[in-house]
């Protein structure tokens, strides 16, 4: 009888909580609390970035990065493209959006003024890149509530950073 295949692995994956089982005991020089697993379970979602730029190399170039660090990534080529497809539920569960500040159309700017005036999407981290130094627009986005402004070429030096942002 030929083995049956396996399963594919979901895109949560579920860790066991522990629970402390030993206690300090007389004359024991160190105690190391013992964890065993229980029964209870805890789902760790794979973290979800929305990244959006009109460059199709620079859009390549980020959701490598991210993708590299085990991040959920789905590409868009301009920041209305992103409004359409968060309001329409096409895209569900993104813990972040990183954009580009300067894109024809809508500019990153404005996609995170659009965020962060919305009730749905407020509390989702918005990250604006830029290839240009510029001190007067970093100001105005963090003063926005942008979470951070990174300047191209992103490393991954500084997906790292953003890292704890991401856990919320």
């Amino acid at each position: 009888m030929a083995a049956a295949a396996p399963t594919p692995a979901p895109a949560a994956m579920t860790l066991p909580l522990a629970q402390k089982v030993s206690s300090p005991k007389a004359g024991d020089r160190k105690v190391v609390p013992v964890m065993v697993a229980d029964e209870a379970t805890v789902q760790v979602q794979e973290m979800h970035v929305l990244a959006v730029d009109d460059s199709v190399v620079d859009r390549a170039v980020i959701a490598k990065i991210l993708r590299s660090s085990k991040y959920r990534v789905t590409t868009v080529e301009s920041a209305t493209r992103a409004l359409e497809l968060l309001g329409l539920g096409l895209i569900t569960n993104v813990n972040m959006i990183i954009t580009d500040y300067w894109m024809p159309g809508m500019t990153g700017y404005e996609l995170l003024k659009r965020v962060k005036e919305s009730s749905e999407l407020r509390e989702i981290p918005v990250v604006i890149m830029s290839s240009e130094n510029v001190p007067t627009r970093i100001s105005r986005c963090m003063e926005e509530g942008a979470e951070d402004f990174l300047l191209k070429p992103v490393r991954p030096s500084d997906v790292s950073r953003l890292c704890s942002r991401m856990i919320r």
